[in-house]
């Protein structure tokens, strides 16, 4: 494989990994399989979206006093994603049967959230946490400590099979029932506009369920309450998920063939103890990761996920010690949001318009070594193939466009957050020296650098999720379908990494005026990320920019 020019890829040939589907002629998918399998994601990341807010709320409600107990539920979960986000992808690669698998983690999603529902509500009960306007309710439970710190145990590990669930359900969702119905290249339903629209769902659904789930809870007046919401909720998701999806999987021919199960990796030892065993299955999984020819963008992409410049609570946090209020906050993030939804909306057409820009340069370079039948009988013949081509050029084109936007747009986020910061600063010192009560309230920020602040976070959310669609679809097509699962695993399980070190790296700096040295490190990780994706493309490409048609004579010169 020629590594150093415009075609240095290989793509997936799909009939010799999935040897139990290459007899099942493809079929394109039409809209109403479309609708369901849009209906059957939108659900399950609305619970899942919906359930990762209402936790933190459900958390802060029962230890009202302490960020420990916060800590510690975010940390326990992180390091279970690490160590099992691996053997959930291989689970979903060995399951021939693609409807009992998707069906399953619906399943074990959904029972997991009402019965941690069912743990919160007790832990919420007690009464030193009953609210004063729910004083007189009948149901209500004497305190204890031991049977709240039970419960609290419970709802975490509960916690991290909802999460585990979810992770196994989008890896069956996005890396195999997606890849497996979407169109050719070029067609209404391809895969690229397939993901686009999966992710714009995901997207809505960050933005507006944890708002409803606040407005309930606010508008009842109860906690609890909103436990309860989140149970039903759940509760009233099953049978429209799994009605979707079987309606999905009973219309398409490629759905309902078996998958081929690859063989299990060779043990090294047949008397190795158990515990052994499992091990080596485990950095088995990361060996195969990387092992591939997209590792390189797949951990680029991990590693945005230390980044203390988004929308999490640290972040948020943060905004608040520094004297924004929260209508400003939430004013800020919806606009970041929409940010993020319009990027499902410009990625295949950039992926489609770099990908055009590629073939047409090929074109002209065969033109003027060949006449015009030559290549008239070459497009014939290769035509599904250059289509191919062009998508992964114009995929590795432009996730690098999107990687830069972010990198641009973080620099100007960076300064304004010392520029704040060093006003808080000097605000301090000015407090000191006037020695003025410790009640004395922040300055508001500078409404410029505010203004700075939040439109170009909001422009490096753009570039975010460009890069975060571009780098998906580069997994699932260049990855052999024997393996997608598995790879999506084992990257679970490293992007969780980064955010455990995102997490302890906020613990480590927790002061308010500490937070600029974090934005700091995150500009670094950005441009480590971007370093390594640009890279990658050269390497694949032999160039990233076509410096002949900027510049022919400087070209010409050199």
């Amino acid at each position: 494989m020629n590594t150093h020019s415009e075609d240095g890829f290989e793509l997936v040939d799909e009939t010799t990994d999935n040897g139990a589907e290459a007899s099942v002629a493809p079929n394109s998918l039409t809209r109403s399989q479309a609708l369901n399998l849009y209906v059957s994601h939108a659900f399950s990341t609305w619970n899942a979206r919906g359930y990762e807010f209402a936790a933190i709320l459900f958390t802060a409600a029962a230890y009202p006093d302490t960020l420990v107990a916060a800590a510690l539920r975010m940390i326990i979960v992180y390091f279970a994603m690490i160590l099992f986000s691996s053997s959930v992808g291989q689970w979903v690669e060995r399951s021939p049967d693609r409807l009992r698998t998707l069906l399953s983690t619906i399943v074990c999603n959904r029972g997991s959230v009402i019965l941690g529902s069912f743990f919160w509500l007790l832990i919420l009960s007690q009464r030193d946490l009953v609210g004063a306007d729910e004083a007189g309710a009948s149901w209500v439970l004497p305190a204890n400590a031991a049977l709240k710190g039970l419960g609290f145990a419970v709802a975490v590990a509960l916690g991290i099979v909802e999460r585990l669930s979810s992770s196994g359900n989008l890896i069956s969702m996005e890396r195999d029932w997606v890849v497996t119905v979407a169109a050719p290249a070029g067609r209404p339903y391809d895969l690229t506009r397939l993901n686009a629209v999966m992710r714009r769902i995901d997207l809505v659904c960050k933005l507006i369920s944890p708002i409803l789930i606040s407005v309930v809870i606010s508008a009842l007046g109860s906690v609890r309450l909103g436990v309860v919401f989140t149970a039903l909720t759940s509760l009233v998701s099953i049978p429209i998920e799994i009605f979707s999806a079987t309606r999905v999987w009973r219309s398409s021919p490629l759905l309902q063939a078996p998958r081929a199960v690859p063989p299990p990796a060779p043990s090294r030892s047949t008397q190795a103890p158990s515990w052994l065993a499992r091990s080596w299955q485990y950095f088995h999984g990361f060996e195969m990761y990387f092992g591939t020819t997209v590792w390189v963008p797949s951990v680029a992409l991990a590693l945005l996920h230390f980044n203390m410049l988004t929308w999490r609570a640290t972040f948020i946090t943060y905004l608040i010690n520094a004297g924004y209020s929260l209508n400003t906050i939430t004013a800020a993030r919806t606009v970041g949001s929409l940010f993020e939804i319009t990027s499902t909306i410009i990625t295949p057409r950039g992926i489609e318009y770099l990908g055009k820009a590629h073939r047409r340069s090929r074109l002209s370079a065969i033109d003027e070594a060949d006449d015009e039948s030559g290549v008239g009988l070459i497009q014939q013949e290769e035509e599904q193939e250059n289509v191919d081509a062009q998508t992964v050029v114009g995929l590795q084109r432009f996730g690098l466009w999107g990687m830069s936007w972010q990198a641009v747009n973080t620099v100007p986020v960076v300064v304004a957050l010392w520029a704040i910061s060093a006003q808080q600063s000097r605000a301090g010192a000015s407090v000191s020296s006037q020695q003025m009560t410790a009640s004395e309230p922040l300055p508001t920020p500078s409404v410029g650098w505010s203004i700075v602040l939040f439109s170009f976070l909001a422009c490096s959310r753009l570039g975010v999720w460009v890069f975060d669609l571009t780098t998906q679809q580069l997994t699932q097509t260049l990855v052999p379908a024997r393996q997608r699962a598995s790879f999506a695993g084992t990257e679970s399980s490293v992007v969780n990494a980064f955010e455990l070190l995102g997490a302890g790296a906020a613990v480590a700096f927790p002061r308010t005026d500490q937070y600029r040295w974090l934005a700091l490190a995150s500009f670094a990780v950005v441009l480590v990320s971007w370093a390594m994706y640009a890279a990658w493309v050269r390497r694949r490409r032999g160039h990233l920019v076509h410096w002949e048609k900027l510049a022919p004579g400087v070209a010409a010169r050199w």
